[in-house]
């Protein structure tokens, strides 16, 4: 490579890491003039509105060097950057769910300029304002159950005893240990599937996700049921004392409880896919 190639690209490389990208909180719509005063997003940026009609997504400048497709991909493994990533977002989708119905997009969710963010809101203005209005007055509650797969259930302990041969009672115990579990997922099965028709009951709309691993959540068990709900405001000390009563009753599982959330998961998967991710 010449000198001038050489500096052509050093020229490029220095462009591309002042550039920026519009980083996509959310949308909402009649957002109030002052709604944004002073709200920080992604590396202490103020926000701003890009709105058309009555609509607004809420955005802010990323640095295209760090959110590229290149950087934004190996960004993605690392745990500690996607939870502060994930902190910040969060945080400024719930100020502005404060004041009206409000969709969140997914984390990363990149537009090269605001006409392009505008754009999205011309072109899809019936479909958002139909989800705003599927989800006003609404919250998202997440329910996860855990399978403790690490404690013997009484009737595969009692069958361990027997012949003690090391051979044959090596084998019998992991038999055993294999029944205890299978039984133990069986039983917590069971449970989630009883917690998920109690608490459907109370909601307007259920997601369910794919279990997490515990690699990634770090919760001790493993996830046999992970649903988010649609539940009125109205309901949500309903949908807090029945997941009370099913966890008090649960056996052999744990039920955890997050929220109220804004409605994530309750969205327009293809809005938050943006369509010129930059490189």
């Amino acid at each position: 490579m010449s000198i001038e190639e050489r500096r052509a690209e050093s020229l490029q490389t220095a462009q591309c890491a002042d550039a920026s990208v519009w980083y996509c909180y959310a949308v909402t719509r009649n957002l109030p003039a002052a709604a944004l005063d002073g709200l920080r997003g992604l590396q202490g940026a103020l926000v701003e509105p890009v709105t058309f009609a009555d609509l607004t997504v809420v955005a802010g400048p990323v640095p295209l060097g760090q959110f590229g497709e290149t950087a934004l991909r190996a960004k993605l493994e690392d745990l500690a950057w996607l939870e502060e990533v994930a902190r910040r977002h969060d945080d400024v989708v719930g100020e502005i769910a404060r004041h009206g119905a409000t969709l969140p997009f997914r984390l990363a969710t990149l537009y090269l300029d605001q006409h392009r963010v505008r754009t999205v809101l011309e072109t899809g203005h019936a479909r958002i304002s139909a989800a705003l209005d599927r989800v006003d007055g609404r919250v998202e509650w997440g329910v996860k159950v855990y399978a403790d797969l690490s404690k013997p259930v009484p009737a595969a302990v009692a069958s361990a005893a027997g012949d003690d041969r090391p051979g044959r009672s090596y084998l019998r115990k992991r038999l055993t240990e294999q029944r205890s579990k299978d039984e133990a997922w069986q039983s917590a099965v069971q449970a989630a599937d009883e917690v998920d028709t109690a608490l459907s009951e109370l909601a307007e709309e259920r997601r369910a996700h794919r279990p997490q691993s515990a690699e990634l959540s770090g919760e001790a068990g493993v996830n046999a049921l992970n649903v988010a709900y649609l539940v009125p405001d109205g309901q949500g000390d309903r949908f807090l004392a029945l997941a009370g009563e099913l966890r008090a009753a649960a056996r052999g599982c744990r039920i955890e409880v997050t929220g109220p959330w804004a409605p994530y998961s309750f969205g327009l998967p293809d809005l938050s896919a943006g369509p010129d991710a930059p490189g």
